[in-house]
């Protein structure tokens, strides 16, 4: 005797699981600054753009009162 299963609500169900695991993978990786495929790795580029923020936050802003002449 068989026992018949809907097969397709439970393959649907399976990948919507499936894909929100993977979809949450990746996500909780990139806001960590690693690559999710690379294992190892770590993204450069966010650490890169935040200490060239850092770099020219601490230069000082030159002022353009400096280049106006006293006639003016």
């Amino acid at each position: 005797m068989y026992i018949l299963v809907p097969w397709k609500p439970v393959v649907l169900v399976w990948g919507l699981l499936s894909g929100m695991i993977l979809v949450g993978f990746v996500a909780s990786s990139v806001l960590k600054g690693q690559d999710p495929f690379a294992p190892g790795a770590t993204i450069t580029h966010s650490s890169a753009v935040k200490a060239g923020a850092a770099q020219a936050g601490q230069q000082p802003k030159h002022s353009h009162k400096a280049a106006r002449t006293p006639s003016q």
